[in-house]
């Protein structure tokens, strides 16, 4: 017969949790192995990045160090029979710990991925430094001081020439040879072409502006890229105009601007901007722009940088430009009003407004509109307003057209400053300028680029004397011009718009006098 218990009936269950031990996974390696293992590939990096001190600045240098520390540790195993599929995970993953360690600790990654924050800024310091920079002295643009100062500098935009191979060295060498009364600057003319180089009287200021250019184009669209990394992280960006090394007097830099918002967690962090056209946009700054970087943060004393690339497209019209709303979301006013949202794109990109004028002198103007006006009467009232302030009398600027913009593309990412990199390379960029300085006064002109242009698009450029006599008793006035000479049998139409606009500049002068 069975019998039956119920379950109070049962006796009391034995916890033996705490008496369970896990099997444990066979490792190739033990913990001792494992820690000589990454004391080795600690070792192996820190040879890697002193044996080549200047790697770092080419985009793959992440790529070919990976594979190079890899390489150099998986080959001690090559001939081990034990040495399995597992064992070389086992590898990996000690590899992989030691080489963000050494990044955290020893040597800063080349880039981070995003505008990522890696701790509190130092507050205290970055507000001493940033006063230190507000205070340094800044000539007024284009003024003699101001050509000379940059003239005696070996800027960011620039450093990188004395980096690359002999004819780039000489190029960078040529440039500051050459005093300002000597150099000639470019005019870019208002069609598609290669500057023509041109000598004025610098008491005209003659300039014409290619507004179609990638260059005229960075410019345009830079202040937006500043309004929308400020909108994005909640910050203020402040321009600090060409500041000058303290120690290296031949270095400077011109930085787009440095986060002044004591507020931001990115206070005191550098920016830098390129507006990109055609190239692709992938997050990796290239070698000319991460040597930018550096020598900026070096010259400032601040050690973090953000990297923002932007890609802005431009609508042919107005109506395109209202069709491409995100109609799906309805916003209301603090009255209660329903609206769509105009500057939302319908793949949810920001779009904007650019009301583009003509300075008296002929130079291209811009104002843009606000990222946090939204509503279409705030915007209508905002055009309205800017229209009547620059075509008044205070201004009387010429209205040209309104720009509709989107910004298509972006990447920001953060560079951190690479004080090894710095020290491990200074020695060669005074060397660099030690031979300016030297040829400065012992002859340059070997040094010059060879003119690769054929004798079929050649302008011939030769001098003309232009002497106006005035009335007797007043003294004669001599102009000298650098006149292009365009050859009768040039099949290129591009030289006719060219040859066009400096005869007439040049005429307007002479009538001018």
């Amino acid at each position: 017969m069975t019998m039956h218990k119920h379950i109070h009936e049962l006796p009391e269950l034995e916890d033996i949790l705490h008496k369970l031990c896990p099997i444990e996974e066979k490792r190739f390696f033990n913990e001792e192995e494992a820690l000589e293992i990454y004391d080795t590939c600690v070792f192996l990096m820190e040879e890697f990045v002193s044996m080549h001190p200047k790697l770092i600045t080419e985009p793959d240098f992440e790529d070919v160090f990976d594979e190079n520390i890899s390489e150099l540790m998986h080959c001690h195993f090559d001939f081990d029979v034990f040495y399995t599929e597992e064992a070389q995970e086992e590898m990996d993953e000690i590899i992989e710990v030691a080489k963000n360690d050494f990044y955290k600790e020893l040597y800063p990654l080349r880039s981070y991925s995003s505008s990522i924050i890696l701790c509190d800024p130092d507050y205290e310091f970055i507000k001493e430094q940033i006063d230190v920079l507000r205070g340094k002295p800044q000539p007024v643009q284009r003024t003699k001081e101001w050509y000379e100062m940059r003239q005696n500098l070996i800027t960011a935009s620039n450093a990188y020439k004395a980096f690359e191979n002999q004819n780039t060295k000489n190029q960078l060498i040529f440039e500051k040879c050459q005093t300002q009364s000597k150099q000639i600057q470019p005019i870019e003319q208002n069609v598609d072409c290669k500057h023509i180089e041109i000598e004025l009287p610098t008491t005209n200021d003659v300039q014409m502006v290619n507004v179609n250019s990638t260059l005229h184009w960075g410019q345009k669209y830079e202040p937006l890229s500043v309004m929308y990394y400020e909108y994005m992280y909640d910050t203020k960006v402040e321009d600090f105009g060409c500041i000058q090394h303290d120690k290296y007097k031949f270095l400077g830099a011109s930085p787009d601007g440095i986060n002044v918002d004591p507020n931001s967690k990115r206070y005191g962090r550098m920016l830098e901007i390129k507006n990109i056209v055609n190239r692709e946009i992938d997050g990796i700054p290239k070698k000319e722009y991460w040597i930018q970087m550096q020598l900026q943060m070096e010259v400032c004393d601040l050690d973090e940088c953000d990297f923002l690339e932007t890609r802005f497209t431009e609508y042919p019209d107005y109506q395109e430009y209202l069709q491409d709303t995100a109609t799906d979301e309805i916003y209301e006013d603090e009255e209660g009003n329903e609206f769509c949202n105009t500057t939302n794109s319908k793949d949810d990109k920001q779009k904007g407004i650019i009301v583009y004028f003509h300075t008296k002198e002929g130079k291209p103007y811009y104002e843009y509109k606000p990222l946090d006006i939204v509503h279409p009467d705030d915007i209508q009232l905002w055009e309205e307003k800017v229209l009547d302030l620059y075509q008044g009398e205070q201004y009387k600027y010429i209205f040209v057209k309104f720009i509709y913009w989107k910004l298509d593309e972006y990447s920001c990412v953060l560079v951190q400053r690479n004080r090894q990199w710095f020290e491990n390379n200074i020695a060669e960029m005074e060397e660099l300028w030690s031979v300016v300085l030297k040829e400065r006064q012992d002859g340059y002109e070997h040094r010059a680029p060879n003119s690769k242009r054929s004798k079929k698009d050649t302008i011939n450029v030769e001098k003309l004397d232009v002497t106006m006599n005035v009335n007797s008793g007043s003294s004669g006035c001599l102009l000298k011009f650098i006149k292009p000479i365009i050859h009768t049998n040039l099949t290129n139409s591009i030289y006719i718009p060219i040859i066009t606009n400096l005869e007439l500049n040049i005429d307007n002068i002479i009538n001018n006098k």
